[in-house]
């Protein structure tokens, strides 16, 4: 079992896309986007998001490099459960690292986001 855990400031998240709008495109895919600007406040659920992308570039050395923002997908099931959607060459790690199953839990707060990925092998 592998595990990756992040935690990000909502407001450091929220400053950065104020000040360079055209970060939430490079990011998040549409759908992600979608999502979460049909909330009031689009800002923890954009934060929990970017803390979950970077959970799984912890959770293993090869997730690290070369891994486009746009080959995880965070999308939000009907039950309101969070599931990760891995493509390109983030599912291609996956089947080269003998992952066989990702689960992923996220939270907020009023300040900080917290992403945690497990990940098991075999």
């Amino acid at each position: 079992m592998l595990v990756g855990i992040d935690i990000i400031e909502i407001e450091r998240v929220k400053e950065a896309f104020t000040r360079t709008p055209r970060l939430l495109q490079r990011l998040f895919t549409e759908q992600e986007r979608l999502y979460c600007f049909s909330k009031k406040n689009p800002y923890p659920s954009l934060a929990v998001r970017f803390a979950a992308r970077e959970a799984l570039r912890k959770l293993h050395p090869a997730f690290a490099i070369g891994v486009a923002f746009h080959d995880v997908e965070i999308l939000s099931l009907e039950d309101g459960r969070p599931e990760l959607l891995l493509h390109g060459s983030a599912a291609e790690i996956c089947r080269e690292q003998g992952i066989r199953k990702l689960s992923l839990s996220l939270s907020h707060s009023q300040e900080q986001a917290i992403a945690v990925v497990i990940a098991e092998k075999g």
